[in-house]
């Protein structure tokens, strides 16, 4: 269940960095930064799509990738409100997980094509250390801007 712990920390890290991101100047969000998803807010914005793909859609069965319009994403309320529907379909799953749904197998077709076969807690992980790469990402990025990010580790998540 450990796994489900994991994910609790990164909702609990999203939502500062969220936070975080609503207190820059709109355009600081916007700035194209030569980063993975360009600036701020499409790095925010891939994570709760990666954590609706991975927790809504692919453990469910459904395989189809949600896209999305970043452009249509110009405040922070909006990017808030994608996030609390992601987020509270995924949490009414997770608040039901057993070690049963952990170790259930699925099926994940690689973007060559292949399938592999994986448990439903294999996929949570690679969620969080999907999003733990992103974060990272986004952390380096504001210590180029000079703010400091809302991080706060592990351990001192399990003890605040």
């Amino acid at each position: 269940m450990e796994a489900v712990k994991l994910l609790g920390y990164s909702q609990y890290l999203r939502h500062r960095y969220l936070e975080a991101l609503g207190k820059l100047p709109w355009e600081e969000v916007l700035k194209d930064r030569c980063a993975s998803f360009n600036s701020l807010r499409n790095i925010y914005l891939h994570c709760v799509t990666v954590l609706d793909f991975y927790v809504n859609h692919l453990i469910q069965g459904d395989t189809a990738y949600p896209m999305i319009n970043y452009d249509a994403y110009d405040n922070v309320e909006k990017i808030n409100a994608y996030l609390e529907q992601v987020e509270s379909k995924a949490n009414a799953y997770l608040s039901k997980v057993t070690p049963q749904e952990l170790a259930r197998k699925i099926e994940r077709k690689q973007r060559d094509g292949t399938t592999i076969t994986v448990t439903v807690e294999n996929i949570l992980i690679d969620f969080f250390q999907e999003e733990t790469h992103h974060r990272g990402e986004l952390i380096a990025l504001f210590w180029q801007m000079d703010v400091s990010p809302p991080h706060m580790g592990w351990t001192q998540y399990l003890n605040k």
